[in-house]
């Protein structure tokens, strides 16, 4: 199936699903595959790029982000506090598939037991990024997540798989190639 047939919906209730091609209808689209919006690592990424979407805005791109399960307290507790934008439930995981390739990826549990490795740096980062307030662990936190770009049409212009719990894009990146693919639309 092509990401632009997959079916989104604007809430778990919401009867009516769309197909992800509208997402990039009018123009190109940033779409962040959140993890979970209980977690403070997903919590620090989301908040720092609605912070700075007055860049992506001048750049023509629009910012969405989606949810692979929808537990509205967490949804709640998520938005707008951390993310002011358009949420979208991606009940079949199409976008969990193929910001990993293909095929959706878990992390594993194991990564928390080494306090030097790459997740426990994360949330130390996140913590003392001052942008996260609180966090929870409902949920299924297992499903990594990424970052998109999709440019009008649907053609991936920059694609970041989560790789560890708490592994985000480098910002600078992410509006460079914001910008580049607003400059060719």
């Amino acid at each position: 199936m092509a990401l632009g047939d997959a079916q989104l919906r604007r809430s778990k209730e919401d009867a009516a699903p769309f197909p992800a091609s509208d997402l990039w209808k009018d123009g190109p689209v940033l779409v962040v595959v959140l993890r979970r919006p209980g977690c403070l690592l997903c919590r620090e990424q989301a908040v720092k790029l609605w912070t700075e979407r007055e860049q992506f805005e001048k750049a023509g791109v629009k910012l969405v982000c989606l949810v692979h399960e929808w537990i509205q307290r967490e949804i709640d507790g998520f938005a707008p506090k951390y993310w002011g934008g358009e949420l979208y439930y991606d009940e079949g995981k199409a976008f969990y598939a193929a910001v990993h390739g293909g095929k959706v990826k878990k992390g594993s549990l194991l990564v928390l037991v080494n306090p030097l490795g790459e997740a426990w740096k994360n949330m130390r980062r996140a913590k003392g990024s001052g942008l996260v307030e609180e966090s929870n662990m409902n949920g299924d936190g297992l499903t990594l997540g990424g970052l998109m770009i999709l440019k009008k049409g649907g053609e991936v212009a920059y694609s970041y798989p989560e790789k560890t719990f708490g592994d985000h894009a480098p910002f600078e990146t992410v509006v460079a190639e914001a910008r580049k693919v607003g400059a060719s639309s």
